[in-house]
């Protein structure tokens, strides 16, 4: 029986670092693009990564735009208001990102600032699972 992929938000620093060479994350991308996965972003996310791509590493940009095209992941809009109870379990800066990621209904959300997250009353309350990159990699059988 088919099998369809987990939604997984990636978060910016996750693109970036793929782009930049990091291993686990290049996996994570990858697994997007053969359709083991299916990556789910916001529009602030895709504007983070657009813009930290441009300033530090600009000769990836090409690449990086390349694999939108090919493989565009599901882009999800940004909340206009966050729900209170976000408010406590995510980091100021993180909390439109997890509305984004919560009405997206996604499985897995992957990034590499974890300590930003009260991961277990995330899953509890949403049934997201918040994963390091490599933990991802891991649970997905991506190696």
């Amino acid at each position: 029986m088919w099998k369809e992929p987990p939604n997984t938000f990636i978060d910016t620093n996750v693109w970036f670092s793929s782009f930049y060479g990091s291993p686990n994350c290049q996996k994570l991308i990858r697994a997007h693009v053969e359709g083991k996965i299916k990556a789910v972003i916001s529009r602030q996310v895709l504007v983070e990564t657009v813009r930290n791509i441009n300033e530090k590493i600009p000769h990836a940009i090409y690449v990086f735009e390349k694999t939108l095209k090919e493989a565009p992941p599901y882009i999800v809009k940004d909340p206009v208001r966050v729900h209170k109870n976000i408010s406590r379990l995510v980091s100021k800066e993180d909390r439109v990102i997890m509305g984004a990621a919560i009405s997206a209904k996604v499985k897995y959300f992957v990034t590499g600032n974890i300590a930003d997250f009260k991961k277990r009353e995330i899953l509890s309350k949403f049934k997201i699972e918040i994963l390091t990159p490599k933990q991802a990699v891991d649970l997905l059988g991506l190696k």
